[in-house]
């Protein structure tokens, strides 16, 4: 099962600090594709650009909701224009995250960024 979370209006209005302090972030910035190997009670923060200035906004995020627990999701401005994922790594696995964007006037749905993540101990299994 994987879930698709839209963002669309929720912003910076999801709070402020969730409290639950990342064990790695990756800086998402530069890139499509990502991936990181962590293990099983990790927290991942993926924190990147928002596509603004190409006419585009972050719309949401697929994931596999028995994998990954999406803590808390915050738009942001430190200069520019940000964003930030927070998830608790809840199985053993190699799964994917979709950050997906779509332009600001409508139109198709598409992945803006691609995380790979690796849970569990590095035995050879992925």
């Amino acid at each position: 099962m994987t879930i698709v979370l839209s963002v669309s209006g929720c912003g910076a209005s999801l709070g402020v600090q969730s409290g639950v302090e990342p064990t790695e972030t990756l800086d998402l910035d530069g890139e499509f594709e990502f991936s990181v190997s962590l293990e099983k009670g990790d927290v991942l923060g993926l924190d990147m650009r928002r596509p603004v200035k190409s006419g585009y906004r972050i719309v949401g995020a697929s994931f596999d909701p028995s994998l990954f627990r999406l803590e808390h999701y915050l738009e942001y401005d430190d200069g520019e224009a940000r964003a930030q994922y927070v998830f608790t790594l809840l199985a053993d696995c190699a799964s994917d995250v979709l950050i997906k964007m779509e332009p600001v006037g409508g139109g198709n749905t598409e992945i803006y960024k691609r995380v790979t993540i690796f849970v569990g101990e590095d035995d050879g299994l992925f």
